[in-house]
């Protein structure tokens, strides 16, 4: 009988000490919330990891809404690993959401994780493409897909952007550079000089034009200059007479867009590329004398 007795006081006392925490934990969420809703953000995100904590040294199920609350909270602090750590948490359980993804593919970005920044950027595109971000979405994605050279993926979602996202600089320079990749020179053309219409001195509108001319003119003068060596008439002489003048033509627009760019920044590539350009105008004073740049002299 004293057993029992004292058996169901020890119940009754473990009912009582789990009410009470439970009580305890209640009280937290509401105080986490009302701090939360009010953008204390540092005393919700304690409060959170607060219950968290005594949830799981109490082996209970932790809800989905306190990891998610928790990551927003971490991420308006800019703690990155929490709001990895506990938004991840919150995309396993049905209250993960929009917002879930979208700070994720932040988050990942800030910690330069490019595959996972990828996977929920596509993700978000697939669930939620009317989401509230999802304009900001598909341009992250965008850049994501040039940064990791997905130059088909990147071509496929560039018409899907906002315009006001297309005319900007950084963007425009990742179109610039899908184009060249896929060999969509119309395109990267119109793009490059878009850039440089914004900024005359936008170096990577400028190197993408001058060798994408002086590509133009020395690959023709190498065929057309073969073409002549294997027959040396008359006709073919005129041929490449008619043609060095559309050559030169594209050596003086790469040489102008070289100029500007070496003044810019004097890098020994350009000034290779413009005693290249002057050798073939068989002006040899300014061929050494970019040739001596590019040696470093």
């Amino acid at each position: 009988m004293k057993i029992c007795r004292y058996i169901f006081f020890i119940t009754l006392s473990l009912l009582s000490i789990s009410c009470g925490v439970n009580k305890q934990i209640k009280q937290l969420g509401e105080d986490a919330n009302a701090a939360f809703q009010s953008k204390d953000y540092a005393n919700a995100l304690r409060t959170y990891e607060q219950i968290i904590s005594m949830q799981s040294d109490g082996g209970k199920k932790i809800e989905g809404d306190i990891y998610q609350k928790a990551g927003l909270a971490a991420w308006e602090l800019k703690e990155t690993s929490k709001t990895i750590d506990y938004l991840e948490k919150a995309k396993q359980t049905p209250v993960g959401n929009d917002k879930t993804l979208y700070t994720l593919a932040l988050s990942y970005l800030e910690v330069d994780n490019l595959s996972k920044e990828i996977n929920n950027l596509e993700e978000y595109i697939k669930r939620y493409p009317n989401g509230e971000d999802a304009g900001e979405v598909k341009g992250q994605l965008f850049l994501a897909y040039v940064k990791s050279l997905n130059w088909d993926q990147a071509s496929a979602i560039w018409p899907q952007i906002d315009g006001k996202y297309q005319s900007q600089a950084k963007y425009l320079e990742g179109h610039m550079k899908v184009c060249e990749s896929l060999k969509h020179f119309d395109q990267m053309n119109r793009a490059a000089l878009q850039l440089l219409k914004m900024d005359r001195n936008n170096c990577s509108a400028l190197e993408t034009l001058a060798i994408h001319y002086y590509r133009m003119a020395e690959d023709r003068y190498q065929t057309e200059m073969k073409a002549y060596e294997k027959n040396r008439t008359n006709r073919q002489y005129k041929q490449l007479l008619n043609a060095l003048e559309e050559i030169n033509a594209n050596f003086r627009t790469s040489r102008d867009y070289f100029e500007r760019l070496y003044k810019l920044n004097p890098d020994p590539r350009f000034a290779n590329y413009l005693g290249n350009i002057y050798t073939r105008f068989e002006n040899k004073k300014q061929a050494d004398y970019y040739y001596r740049k590019a040696k470093g002299n």
